[in-house]
């Protein structure tokens, strides 16, 4: 099952995907998407950063995630839960928006094997109350399976974190976390490092040593530059803005000024990439 539009009429979705209509195109997830991958290997990125799937590893994508699949082996394979953001707000109600920010920065956790056959195991269910649309429990039963999901999965993340405390990596990886999370509500407004820097408290040079060191390639301000030009991708692929709209909305100074900004990271005006993308679909 590679198709996700039946969200608009459902509040949930359960079965198996390759995920490749997300090959290549970043996509603002309305909805949260929990997945499994049972078979191959894969590259995928929430905003700006990159992690490697494997057989057993688990992704919880919240509401609001910018996602792209960027390569997937042969025979790549999920099995999913696809959610609603009504289902995810009344799921979660109850907790607090710490809990929501530490699973927006750690989607993905690699499972042992036995914890995933765990897991395995209750995706054959819940595909059982997807399809039977004559119980009356069954939006109650998803939703619950899904709290219970978040739970866990919050828990042996949570855990996994906890023991890097004792390595002298840890903080540097707080640090990325917080620029992350910075990078995410200021985005429209601040491009500059030395902004992000001043936030954290420590000097412009610092924060892109951490940088370096965590993603191992990408210099703070290249983040940067990446979040936006995904962030530009998706409105072009995704709405009928305008580029002026778009740059009005990402606050650039005009239409020409963003187009060559976006040529720049992509070697294609907007205008180019939207009719590209608009092939592809």
């Amino acid at each position: 099952m590679n198709s996700f539009f039946t969200l608009a009429e459902e509040p949930f979705l359960v079965g198996e995907s390759d995920l490749h209509k997300f090959l290549h195109h970043p996509r603002r997830l309305d909805w949260g998407l929990l997945f499994l991958c049972t078979e191959g290997k894969a590259v995928i990125s929430t905003e700006t950063i990159n992690y490697e799937l494997r057989k057993h590893s688990k992704v919880t994508l919240l509401p609001g995630t910018i996602f792209t699949l960027h390569e997937a082996s042969p025979g790549f394979q999920v099995s999913f839960l696809a959610f609603s953001h009504k289902m995810f707000d009344e799921a979660n109600f109850r907790l607090g928006p710490s809990f929501f920010r530490f699973l927006r920065e750690n989607p993905v956790y690699h499972l042992p094997a036995d914890k995933s056959k765990l897991l395995q195991g209750l995706f054959p269910f819940l595909k059982t109350v997807y399809h039977d649309h004559a119980n009356q429990f069954r939006y109650d039963i998803a939703k619950n399976q899904l709290q219970c999901l978040l739970w866990e999965t919050y828990d042996k993340t949570h855990r996994h974190f906890q023991n890097m405390k004792e390595h002298s990596s840890y903080n540097q990886h707080e640090i990325f976390k917080k620029f992350i999370s910075l990078l995410r509500t200021h985005y429209k407004e601040e491009r500059e490092v030395s902004f992000y820097a001043d936030q954290l408290c420590i000097t412009p040079r610092y924060l892109s040593f951490i940088t370096r060191q965590i993603t191992q390639t990408k210099s703070a301000k290249e983040i940067i530059n990446k979040h936006i030009i995904l962030e530009i991708k998706v409105l072009l692929e995704t709405t009928q803005l305008s580029i002026q709209e778009i740059a009005n909305y990402l606050n650039f100074p005009d239409q020409s000024y963003l187009g060559r900004y976006f040529k720049r990271y992509t070697g294609k005006s907007p205008s180019e990439y939207r009719v590209t993308t608009s092939s592809e679909s």
